[in-house]
């Protein structure tokens, strides 16, 4: 029987839709640079005959509808088909009313209005959906523009017989262990014998729809599938599933800045028209760059969502200002994220997030629940950790204590991802892998086509209703994210809790992809926190918070750690750059006593440090003992070292400190600092060069197989300069490392500091390959400790047990240090 009711759903969706005309449509041309609806008027628009082809990846296109062509045609009831390639918004009388992409083909129109105007993105994102098709060659391809009347009795038929066949297609699997429900009929089936009596009653009941609808029609379908509805009604001994609207919007990823604002439009439109036609319906959204971006697009579209955020319908959740990467970031310029995102929440809705929501991240600084707590945020929410590709994260809801001991309330998804669209196979997961259901019987469900997809549709609203009350299946409705956790609160003192970061066995890649935004990046925080010091000493106000603003957004979880498209970083790493600059120059101008001032040296660190200040050509140099946060004239901060205290020798350097002895391959051979030798297991320093090939996301892994398949760069090293003044002293070796790719390598040590100064000045042209530099020492401590932001962590570096397996590529924000298990001797990088 199952063959013959699988059959039975694409005889009814045929029924759905009518088109009654076809409408002409007028081009307005594509741009690069993106304009709002105001200007978009202004256009010249040509007729554009289907299909027709148009635009660049993320050009903006504008189109009309002429109306006037089908003046016979009542507007009530009528619904816009829109199938286009790329997204589209839908402005109804210059307002934007839908967004059209691949899962949002119909949209209904209002009874009354003038006007309908399209705005296209030539980009075609909703990469989960089974119908995304990509761009054709050309650009995006628009092929069907018409008005349809919708058959309502054949949807909501329609959708009572697809989530009933879902939910059989699930017993299906309990029952017929190994048997693919997907199958088209072909071939075997097992006899319904030994089964549960479930199943075998909802088969009997799926196949007297099927006989009603072949005897009766869809109206006598119809009454057959209310009864069963009735018949199945749920039980009250079952988990609850919590439906949230979700539209992960990802700000820059497979598009650039100018893309992720208009799929928040896009987005937002859509969210906003289905609290009109499903008023159960729920919708939490984050980041607050996205809603200063639709304020700033679509003043009119911004009021409505501030509408719906008083009617408790729309949830800023979030607490960050984007969604940012927790990593990479140093301990301030995270802090930041949440300290603009909070005052940016309490514009929207009146007080702060108290829920940090970051579905999608590639890993979780251990000091999360610190700045949490300190900005008034209880709770945690997350999907990444079931990426995890060596050991199954714990927990599904638990209490995450950080490195400083705050403590905050996280649930996680098992097994279900931040795309879910209400399946019933989706739904009945989400129950089987919750954790902690001994003692919470509800878990949350993030719905709606993420990544810049466009998030929910009528038809998850639809299985929604019909999933709320069903037999075998968990109960399902729309809830709020808040309220979700403070149920779950209530259960606290009996959940798990588990101490340290949150480590992400995923990703491995994305902390050396694109090392030159890395740079940048970092330079831009250094920047704006020297100039926040500057006012700090100065006793002054804070600092332009735009700038903080701009280096938040490069925070983005898809942005710092390089997983975005090249358009991104060709735009992005200028505009930090200039923001550095701008930093220190302001910071320049306002620690200056005026022209005629002497020149001075400001600290902006909060502890004391050593400058050296060499000339240019590495003659001459200068060293300036300082104190922590506070600056002088130069020469009341100048020390003298001692005479003769630096040494440069063919192979060799020396201070009071240091002593290296280089060896001819250009390697560190003998290391002594304050008079302890190195433990050394062979020389540092050494390259090695591994064939980079993942089996996913290029920019983005590391596979554990590639660390195994080193080849050690054997070239000698050739010695171009050897510079020595009264305070510094350095050796330059040119090196070849592949026949297209060489290394220019500085050793220097000064006369004051116990460091050994290594620089790599790299001109790398090999494709698909990793260069590492190697410092093989004999500390063989359980543990490396690596810096985090606000502090560091200890992360496995000896094989063992799958946890350490995991932890076979690990970067640090700032350092690394390998050492014995007493962590009292050992070699910082």
């Amino acid at each position: 029987a199952y063959p013959r009711i699988k059959s039975c759903v694409p005889r009814i969706s045929t029924k759905i839709w009518e088109t009654v005309a076809d409408v002409p449509v007028s081009f307005g041309g594509h741009t690069r640079e993106h304009v709002d609806f105001a200007e978009a008027v202004k256009n010249v628009y040509k007729p554009a005959r289907l299909p027709f082809v148009w635009g660049k990846l993320f050009d903006q296109g504008w189109f009309k509808l002429d109306l006037q062509a089908t003046p016979q045609i009542k507007k009530e009831g009528l619904y816009l088909h829109w199938h286009d390639q790329g997204e589209g918004t839908l402005y109804v009388d210059g307002t934007p009313y839908y967004g059209f992409d691949v899962a949002h083909r119909y949209c209904q129109l209002p009874p009354k209005f003038k006007e309908l105007t399209v705005e296209s993105l030539c980009l075609q994102s909703a990469i989960w959906h089974p119908a995304a098709t990509g761009l054709d060659a050309g650009g995006s391809k628009l092929s069907a523009v018409s008005l349809c009347r919708r058959n309502d009795l054949a949807w909501e038929v329609y959708h009572d017989f697809f989530v009933l066949t879902e939910v059989l297609e699930e017993e299906m699997k309990i029952n017929f262990p190994g048997l693919r429900p997907g199958a088209n009929g072909v071939g075997f089936h097992p006899p319904v014998e030994r089964v549960s009596p479930f199943y075998r009653r909802l088969l009997r009941r799926l196949d007297d729809a099927v006989n009603a609808l072949d005897t009766g029609g869809l109206s006598g379908m119809q009454k057959t599938l209310k009864e069963v509805f009735k018949e199945f009604a749920g039980q009250s001994q079952t988990l609850k599933a919590t439906l949230t609207g979700h539209a992960h919007i990802d700000l820059v990823w497979l598009w650039p800045e100018r893309a992720g604002e208009y799929k928040a439009v896009h987005t937002f439109a859509t969210a906003n028209r289905l609290m009109d036609l499903y008023p159960e319906f729920r919708f939490g959204y984050s980041q607050p760059a996205s809603y200063a971006a639709v304020e700033r697009k679509s003043p009119t579209l911004f009021r409505d969502v501030a509408k719906r955020i008083k009617q408790q319908k729309w949830e800023p959740v979030g607490a960050t200002e984007v969604e940012s990467d927790t990593l990479m970031a140093c301990g301030e310029a995270l802090a930041r994220s949440f300290m603009v995102g909070q005052e940016r929440y309490k514009k929207l809705q009146g007080k702060p997030s108290r829920v940090l929501w970051i579905p999608d991240v590639f890993g979780y600084a251990g000091c999360l629940p610190q700045i949490m707590q300190q900005t008034g945020v209880d709770y945690f929410f997350t999907t990444k950790l079931t990426w995890c590709n060596v050991n199954k994260f714990p927990f599904s809801s638990f209490v995450w204590r950080g490195i400083d001991g705050s403590e905050v309330l996280v649930h996680v998804t098992q097994d279900n991802g931040y795309n879910q669209c209400v399946s019933a196979s989706e739904i009945r997961t989400g129950a089987d892998a919750y954790r902690q259901s001994d003692v919470h019987d509800e878990f949350l469900a993030p719905t709606g086509y993420g990544d810049g997809g466009g998030g929910p549709t009528e038809e998850m609203c639809e299985r929604a209703r019909r999933l709320a009350d069903l037999a075998s299946m968990p109960k399902v409705a729309w809830g709020r994210v808040d309220d979700f956790f403070d149920r779950l609160n209530e259960v606290r003192k009996n959940l798990p809790s588990y101490q340290g970061e949150l480590y992400l066995e995923y990703h491995r890649g994305v902390l050396t992809t694109h090392g030159n935004l890395k740079s940048s990046f970092r330079a831009t925080e250094r920047a704006l926190q020297t100039w926040e010091a500057a006012r700090c000493a100065l006793g002054g106000g804070a600092i332009d918070e735009v700038a903080w603003q701009r280096l938040i957004f490069a925070q983005f979880h898809d942005y710092i750690p390089g997983s975005s498209v090249p358009e991104v970083y060709e735009e992005g790493i200028p505009e930090l750059d200039r923001i550095a600059e701008h930093s220190l120059t302001h910071s320049v101008e306002e620690l200056s006593g005026g022209k005629n001032a002497p020149t001075s040296i400001f600290n902006p660190l909060l502890y004391a440090r050593t400058l050296i200040q060499s000339s240019d050509d590495g003659k001459s140099a200068r060293a300036f003992a300082l104190a922590p946060l506070s600056g002088a004239p130069a020469d009341a901060l100048e020390v003298s070292a001692p005479p003769n205290a630096v040494e440069a020798k063919k192979n060799s350097l020396s201070s009071p400190r240091v002593s290296a002895t280089i060896d001819g391959d250009g390697r560190v051979s003998r290391l002594i600092i304050d008079g302890e030798a190195i433990q050394q297991k062979g020389p540092l320093g050494g390259f090695e060069i591994y064939p980079d090939h993942p089996h996913m996301f290029d920019a983005w892994e590391i596979d554990r197989q590639t660390l195994s398949l080193g080849t050690p760069v054997r070239s000698k090293a050739k010695l171009v300069a050897q510079n020595v003044n009264d305070v510094e002293a350095e050796l330059v070796f040119e090196k070849r490392l592949t026949e297209k790719s060489s290394v220019v390598i500085r050793y220097r040590v000064d006369a004051f500091q116990p460091v050994l100064h290594v620089e790599y000045e790299i001109d790398w042209q090999d494709e698909s390959s990793l260069l590492k530099a190697l410092f093989p020492t004999e500390y063989a401590g359980r543990c490396a400790r690596f810096g985090a932001p606000f502090g560091s962590v200890l992360r496995s570096q000896q094989p063992g047990q799958p946890r350490d397996e995991a932890q076979f590529e690990s970067a640090g924000s700032r350092y690394a240090a390998v050492t014995d298990d007493t962590e009292t001797d050992g070699l910082a990088v």
